[in-house]
């Protein structure tokens, strides 16, 4: 349709095509989860300048709502932006938007996504300045069927089928409400019913936690969580909700790190706040869902920073002395325009097995990438590929930066763990001995675990705890133990006790 016809009518109908089945093959189950899919329309509410989405799922997923007061859409910039896919427009003028925020698409497919999560998309949309309210629905029909069924004579494959209408709307107003209509029962069960998949809630010793309801405060508070092992002890819901958040540009929670951290990552926490955008699910407010809480244990914030021949980077590593929980924060996670490149990637960037294997699971980083970067992006957005140019050379200084911060866990980390284990057991073993002088017994002589006491008191406090806290074998106990009866106890009386200590180790 031409924008003659447009501009003579208020009825709007066409296909959606792509220009050959490569395209069409790429194009189709890119989006593995309803997670996926609706951040890509969250992302596309961003590139059109707006600075709150409101996402409306629950009680039964029966229809999603999708709302932003962006810049919205008129009827010609609809035809022209969603008539052929793989052919996006939205960096023909300028790399950012109009507030200054450098635009996510870039290929040209995202709204296709819809189609994983329901058949029909309805978009309502107005422009300011623009008296046209644009209704459309796209029917996914076409995309359920054979290639040969939707190629037409000029070798262009149809996606799927629009038509609408143009109604009036005040000049004012600017917005874009999308509604996914026809949801798929599969996408039904996932956000409208608990996570059934783990072993400890299908056996009923374990129950599902949902932030269905939950404030942006008590969000936090659950993330701060450390019996969180991983997103599954969430219910499937509020996973996809999680992962919603992770990929797309909203803010940090208010206490995602401890307050000492914070001074190092600052940059990081200002440039997502001026993004001034926000999103709510079913009236949950997003955040990036990433909360550590090292609790009492040391732990340290890293710097990263590199500029290459082909890309740039900033970031930081942070690392705790345990593993990170939950469990998908562990890895590096990479940011392009302030969007995630899939999820955290435990491998680092496929750093060597073989090196601080242990410490690597109390690592967790975050590193945004130049636009460079883009070159190694897959379609799918949510993998590189690991030949490309730039990917090498950022892998190199990732896995360079990497392996001086398991260096520093090993030495600032560990070490220091170690030692303050060390005296927390010494501490405690004193205070047993303690208890144990104080026993009333006839027979026992509370003035040997004094003296013992009083001996140690006089000894450097590093010894004390060398000495007390030295392992034996039963063996080595045994041996003592006899050696020490021989000595002070008549030989029957040694004879007795051997025979009562012997009886004793062997049950």
């Amino acid at each position: 349709m031409g924008d003659d016809q447009i501009e003579n009518n208020t009825e709007i109908k066409g296909a959606i095509k792509v220009a050959s089945k490569i395209v069409d093959y790429l194009s189709s189950g890119l989006y593995e989860s309803p997670a996926s899919c609706l951040k890509e329309l969250v992302n596309n509410a961003y590139d059109a300048d707006a600075n709150r989405v409101e996402i409306f799922i629950k009680p039964d997923a029966d229809r999603i709502i999708i709302s932003d007061n962006g810049t919205g859409l008129t009827p010609k910039e609809f035809v022209r932006h969603f008539s052929l896919i793989s052919e996006s427009h939205k960096r023909d003028e300028s790399e950012s938007t109009e507030s200054g925020r450098p635009k996510i698409g870039k290929i040209g497919i995202g709204f296709i996504a819809a189609n994983e999560i329901c058949n029909v998309m309805e978009i309502h949309s107005t422009k300011q300045g623009s008296s046209e309210l644009l209704i459309v629905s796209i029917n996914f029909d076409k995309m359920r069927l054979d290639v040969s069924d939707r190629i037409d004579e000029d070798k262009k494959i149809t996606k799927a089928d629009y038509e609408g209408r143009v109604e009036e709307a005040p000049e004012t107003d600017h917005y874009t409400i999308v509604f996914l209509k026809g949801i798929k029962d599969s996408v039904k069960e996932i956000l409208a019913s608990p996570n059934l998949s783990s072993p400890e809630i299908r056996e009923g010793s374990l129950k599902a936690i949902t932030l269905y309801g939950k404030s942006c405060e008590s969000v936090e508070k659950v993330l701060q969580g450390t019996s969180i092992r991983s997103w599954d002890d969430f219910d499937l819901y509020s996973e996809s909700i999680l992962q919603v958040a992770l990929n797309i540009p909203v803010s940090y929670h208010k206490n995602w790190l401890p307050i000492p951290y914070k001074q190092l990552v600052k940059k990081f926490v200002a440039d997502t706040k001026k993004l001034n955008f926000s999103v709510s699910i079913d009236g949950i407010e997003l955040r990036k869902p990433i909360v550590f809480s090292p609790g009492e244990t040391p732990a340290f914030v890293s710097q990263f920073s590199y500029k290459g021949e082909y890309v740039s980077a900033n970031g930081y590593f942070y690392a705790q002395n345990r593993a990170i929980k939950p469990q998908n924060l562990n890895g590096i996670l990479i940011r392009i325009r302030n969007v995630a490149i899939g999820t955290y990637d435990p491998t680092f960037l496929d750093f060597p097995s073989t090196i601080g294997s242990l410490y690597k699971k109390w690592i967790s980083a975050e590193v945004w990438a130049s636009d460079g970067l883009e070159n190694a992006m897959n379609i799918d957005r949510k993998t590189l590929r690991v030949a490309q140019a730039e990917y090498v050379e950022l892998q190199e200084a990732i896995h360079k930066h990497l392996k001086g911060v398991i260096k520093r866990v090993g030495e600032e980390i560990y070490q220091k763990g170690r030692v303050e284990r060390k005296h927390v057991n010494a501490t405690k073993a004193i205070e047993d001995l303690h208890k144990l002088s104080e026993i009333k017994s006839t027979t026992f002589d509370r003035s040997a675990a004094k003296k013992l006491i009083t001996a140690w008191d006089k000894v450097d406090s590093s010894k004390v705890e060398t000495l007390i806290l030295k392992k034996y074998s039963v063996t080595e106990v045994y041996e003592a133990v006899i050696g020490v009866a021989e000595e002070v106890l008549t030989p029957g009386q040694a004879r007795r006790f051997i025979e009562a200590l012997t009886k004793r180790l062997s049950e």
